[in-house]
């Protein structure tokens, strides 16, 4: 079992945007430079777009060519929802996630 220090934690804000997609990739680029486990924290996702989406993709594939595991942890349900919109459920893995 990884302890804490073993995994890179990424809070997500509660507007994933195209207002803060630019602040979003530089987080995430510094994750994929760290070469450790990613979590991301979202459950205080109130509201997406396809920009965050599009770079949520982007860093996906990023960190599987990297061999980087990312977990969600508690993705909302409009995070979930958004991806779902679009077609992104299982590309994103959030293809488990129960949506109410």
């Amino acid at each position: 079992m990884s302890d804490d220090k073993d995994k890179h934690v990424i809070n997500c804000q509660s507007s994933l945007d195209i207002t803060v997609v630019s602040d979003f990739a530089n987080e995430l680029k510094t994750a994929l430079e760290c070469s450790s486990a990613v979590e991301l924290h979202a459950s205080e996702v109130s509201k997406t777009d396809t920009a965050a989406l599009q770079l949520l993709c982007t860093f996906f594939l990023d960190a599987q060519a990297h061999g980087i595991d990312i977990a969600w942890i508690e993705p909302s349900d409009e995070l979930c929802i958004a991806a779902s919109t679009i077609g992104l459920t299982e590309h994103l893995g959030l293809e488990h996630k129960t949506l109410h």
